[in-house]
């Protein structure tokens, strides 16, 4: 499959959740809700969920993720997911101020990197992830301390709008 014309790689690899993002000096510390919502993050993750691309075939995946504090405002995440045609490895670094995230992520199939950004509080983190080759919107909703679940949507040009393109329940 021609992973560029789906950017099934990139699909959560920013996603959901955020690849690999430069830190800020700039940057304070996260909000307490914030803090917290990291912490509960940290740790390895497995899950299972399924992925269209735009223009594909829907896809059943499995998926590991980890994730990690580096220091007050810093969370590290890693991806791999994994279907019949599919594969993704990425990884990221966001900083947080308040409620604020932003960072950079990497793709290590397609060879792409671009920007994140988004919110995190309240049990959610909503990231926007854009590149050269990706656009889309990573919603991540905390159920409990060992399960959490990550439903993407992609940029459609054709559609001049965002589709739903994956959805992933992890666990512990």
């Amino acid at each position: 499959m021609n992973l560029s014309k789906f950017f099934r790689p990139g699909i959560v690899g920013a996603a959901t959740l955020m690849a690999l993002m430069a830190a800020s000096p700039a940057f304070a510390i996260c909000s307490a809700q914030g803090l917290e919502l990291m912490r509960n993050l940290a740790g390895s993750w497995r899950g299972k969920g399924a992925v269209t691309p735009i223009g594909g075939a829907p896809e059943f995946i499995t998926c590991r993720i980890s994730y990690s504090m580096g220091g007050a405002d810093i969370i590290q995440q890693v991806i791999a997911c994994a279907g019949s045609d599919y594969k993704i490895e990425a990884s990221s670094r966001v900083t947080c101020e308040g409620n604020r995230l932003e960072g950079l992520f990497e793709e290590n199939i397609a060879h792409s990197t671009g920007l994140v950004q988004g919110s995190i509080g309240g049990g959610h983190l909503t990231i926007e992830a854009e590149s050269a080759i990706f656009k889309g919107i990573f919603n991540v909703t905390f159920q409990s301390a060992s399960s959490h679940l990550v439903a993407i949507t992609q940029f459609d040009s054709a559609k001049g709008r965002q589709v739903p393109i994956a959805s992933i329940q992890l666990k512990r």
